[in-house]
């Protein structure tokens, strides 16, 4: 993953030279670019402490919400973004914590996850982001509210084909090959068959998107589900096993809505 470009941060000295920097929100300003890990409603007090002992990338998360809006970020100070691509090391362990804080905060609250790498460049830049999508983002709160995201996995175990013998004469030889190959096509055919089966399987009002198959899977989707819908998920997947033994089909832990967030589509453009 590479970050866009970075301007250098805006910094303001004070009269003996040393830096300030804070976040805007509790009297004070930030003059330093703001990482930012997720969007969400203002959370109740309660929350507050929880969320301040949240452990970041480098330091505590901190909450951050412009004066008159209804939503608010989970933030990082941090004077230099392009530092966590130092090397490939630095780069997994920052994005690994990246999604430890989103899950942290999903636990206690819906939240928009924002992709590992978001850096408001300012808080005057993301209080204006937050102010200007308001409403856009309370609807997408109000519409994962009680859902979790679930990844289901796809898996055909292979079956075991039968090698033409060796020793067959060469008119029968090839006639077995072709046999071989055509039992081949059929499984093939049938694997393909009960794949769009699977995806025909859930009820239509069920929000799915389809993701890339890893090595290994045969398809790989994304539901956001409420905890009821999780329990006729569970139901459905082993009625279908029971049918279909060759199929493996693997439910991840509920994630925060990673691929249902449409409003984030572009969230830095306006930086």
């Amino acid at each position: 993953m590479t970050f866009p470009a970075q301007p250098e941060p805006q910094v303001l000295r004070t009269a003996d030279g040393n830096e300030q920097s804070a976040v805007r929100g509790s009297g004070t300003e930030s003059f330093s670019p703001l990482y930012t890990y997720a969007f969400f409603l203002q959370p109740a007090p309660e929350l507050l402490p929880f969320i301040r002992q949240t452990e970041g990338i480098h330091r505590s998360v901190q909450v951050f919400s412009p004066t008159g809006s209804r939503i608010a970020a989970a933030v990082e100070p941090m004077q230099d973004p392009e530092s966590l691509q130092v090397s490939d090391e630095v780069l997994v362990r920052s994005a690994l914590r990246h999604d430890q804080v989103i899950c942290r905060l999903f636990a206690q609250m819906p939240v928009l996850p924002l992709r590992f790498g978001t850096c408001f460049l300012s808080a005057e830049k993301l209080g204006s982001h937050l102010l200007s999508r308001q409403a856009e983002y309370e609807q997408a709160l109000a519409a994962i509210g009680g859902r979790a995201e679930y990844c289901l996995k796809g898996r055909v175990r292979p079956q075991p084909q039968p090698e033409p013998q060796s020793s067959l004469s060469g008119t029968a030889y090839l006639l077995a090959r072709k046999q071989a190959y055509l039992q081949q096509r059929q499984a093939q055919e049938q694997q393909e068959q009960e794949q769009q089966a699977l995806q025909q399987l859930w009820p239509s009002t069920w929000p799915v998107q389809r993701g890339d198959p890893q090595p290994g899977e045969a398809l790989r989707l994304y539901f956001l589900l409420t905890p009821a819908e999780w329990e006729a998920a569970a139901q459905l997947t082993q009625t279908w096993l029971d049918q279909h033994p060759h199929w493996q089909l693997d439910w991840s832990a509920p994630l925060p809505p990673y691929h249902f967030v449409r409003a984030l589509r572009d969230p830095l453009a306006d930086r």
